[in-house]
């Protein structure tokens, strides 16, 4: 399974439109997503720090999430949204990846993020 930067982008845009602190982000609210890419990726988040999440796996050894909760975003979560929210930065942060032949790690869209930002403010 792969990291989706698609998927991810839409877990924290959804986890930021939440009425409330918490919330119970699941997998099925992704109805045009497959579930385990959804789940997947809550993962992801969760393991790199930028969500709170619980995910547990099935118990029959196939490797499948059982299920997958988003709670809500952390701080770091809200940068990396802060980061890649913009839909015309998102696009340059793609292409830029695209470009240049790289995969996309946290830690770099980040970076190349906040440049293409910067660029922007001082063009």
């Amino acid at each position: 399974m792969r990291k989706d930067w698609t998927i991810i982008r839409q877990i924290l845009l959804r986890l930021e439109e939440s009425a409330t602190p918490n919330t119970v982000l699941r997998p099925d609210h992704f109805e045009s997503l497959p579930a385990q890419e959804v789940a997947y990726n809550m993962r992801l988040l969760a393991e790199a720090g930028f969500i709170e999440a619980n995910v547990q796996e099935l118990r029959d050894g196939s490797g499948q999430i059982a299920a997958a909760i988003a709670r809500r975003l952390t701080n770091s979560g809200h940068d990396l949204l802060d980061t890649i929210r913009n839909e015309t930065v998102w696009k340059k942060i793609k292409d830029t990846f695209r470009d240049k032949g790289l995969d996309m790690t946290f830690d770099l869209v980040l970076s190349v993020g906040k440049k293409i930002a910067e660029q922007l403010l001082l063009s």
